[in-house]
C-alpha cells in the first residue's frame, strides 16, 4: 500500500484536472507535504479531498458551501468529544459516591 500520492495520481483518482486539485488545496488551506516542487498527498489528505469532491461535484455545493459543511463536521466532532468527556467525569463521580456508600 502506498503511503504518498503525487498530484497527477490524485487527479487521476478523482477524474479531475490537476489545476482543480491545486485550486481546492489553496481554497480550503489544505496542508500538503511538498518535496521540492512536488506535492505528496497522504491518506488523510485523500479523505479530505474525497469529501470536498463529493460535496462539490456530487451534491452540487459551491466551494463556500462545501467549506461550511466541512467546518460543521468538525464542530459536531468537537461537541461529541465534549459530551464524552463530561460523561466520563459524571461516571467518576458516581463511582466515588458508590464507594462511599458501601
Amino acid at each position: 500500500m502506498k503511503l504518498f500520492f503525487s498530484s497527477e495520481e490524485v487527479a487521476t483518482h478523482f477524474n479531475l484536472p490537476v489545476s482543480t486539485i491545486e485550486h481546492y488545496i489553496r481554497f480550503f488551506n489544505l496542508k500538503i507535504n511538498k518535496v521540492g516542487k512536488n506535492r505528496k498527498f497522504d491518506h488523510k489528505n485523500m479523505e479530505v479531498l474525497e469529501r470536498i469532491v463529493h460535496l462539490t461535484q456530487t451534491e452540487g455545493h459551491t466551494l463556500e458551501g462545501a467549506k461550511d459543511k466541512l467546518k460543521e463536521k468538525v464542530r459536531t466532532t468537537n461537541a461529541n468529544e465534549e459530551v464524552v468527556n463530561r460523561l466520563k467525569e459524571v461516571r467518576k463521580t458516581l463511582i466515588l459516591l458508590k464507594e462511599k456508600l458501601v
